[in-house]
């Protein structure tokens, strides 16, 4: 007795309960039941009706993503195209709704002018709130950056994450503190320096690496992932664990924490000819016994433990 009874998958069926679900504003339900019925039969009439009825419920993006579905049913009459342009305006898609707009305004028809103006009137008004909103995050993110040291290492690189979001100039003020605080996590301010690099930032600053002070210009380095000893080094650790794979992830784990830690100065360290060395030694310390390692020399070994020893030192 206490069993739900499923109504049967008709579309008759669905649309009635959504109509009536409409009808006590009830969105969320009416929207349940025409995702149903659009499963069945998606015809133009109820993709508008469930673009506005999202629209209505506040499911912004997914209104959007449903009349984009429909891209030419919206773009080839002018009431809907009211529609979509205010779809893409309240999804931040900006340039599109502009070039949209300006196409279309100087042939609306008078009928809908009043409609035309409101539009463009809203795109000024979002343009002008998510600018003021961009503001505020860029200053949120600033104050951040410059007590970066005070956050935990996740906390950093989630922010440092959104620094490539920030203006340059912004960026440039808060390099000093990210790159000389010893709190900084090492991972956290190679991954700063790298967005500088992506942005060719061609100003010097103090730097500090494994205990020392170097100075660094971003716009005449390589970011991290473009490293050629980067490059070279993961290359050649898939081509020579291709039968161990789980060898491999482990192997790759170990020294992308190196090489992190290493840059920007892994030249010092990494000479290319020494690169295959440096993958056995490292995954004779994971995996010992490794036949492999013979080829390398004990002095050799000895080195780069030095450097893998100095390195996780410094991360302890």
């Amino acid at each position: 007795m206490g069993d739900k009874i499923e109504f049967p998958k008709n579309y008759g069926t669905y649309m009635h309960h959504a109509l009536s679900a409409l009808q006590d504003a009830d969105y969320k339900r009416a929207i349940t039941h025409m995702k149903k019925a659009y499963a069945i039969k998606d015809e133009n009439s109820l993709n508008i009706l469930l673009v506005s009825t999202l629209f209505q419920n506040g499911q912004i993006s997914e209104a959007l993503d449903y009349a984009e579905e429909k891209e030419s049913f919206y773009l080839t009459n002018e009431k809907r195209l009211l529609v979509y342009i205010e779809l893409l305006i309240y999804n931040y898609q900006f340039l599109l709704a502009q070039k949209l707009l300006d196409d279309e305004i100087r042939l609306a028809t008078s009928e809908n002018l009043a409609s035309w103006q409101n539009l463009k009137d809203t795109l000024e008004q979002k343009k002008l709130e998510a600018e003021k909103e961009r503001h505020q995050t860029e200053i949120e993110r600033k104050k951040k950056l410059f007590s970066l040291a005070s956050l935990t290492p996740d906390e950093q690189f989630a922010l440092i994450q959104e620094a490539d979001e920030m203006k340059t100039d912004n960026l440039i003020h808060a390099a000093p503190s990210v790159f000389q605080n010893p709190y900084v996590h090492p991972f956290a301010r190679s991954g700063f320096l790298s967005v500088l690099i992506d942005r060719r930032v061609n100003q010097s600053f103090s730097y500090t690496w494994l205990n020392e002070t170097r100075k660094v210009t971003p716009a005449t380095m390589s970011t991290f992932e473009n490293h050629p000893v980067v490059q070279d080094m993961y290359s050649k650790i898939e081509e020579l664990f291709i039968s161990n794979p789980s060898l491999k992830v482990l192997v790759e784990q170990e020294a992308n924490a190196v090489l992190l830690m290493l840059f920007p100065f892994i030249d010092e360290a990494i000479q290319k000819e020494d690169i295959t060395a440096w993958i056995y030694t490292i995954a004779e310390g994971i995996q010992p016994e490794q036949d492999e390692v013979e080829q390398v020399s004990e002095e050799k070994q000895a080195y780069i433990n030095s450097w893998v020893s100095r390195v996780y030192q410094e991360l302890l």
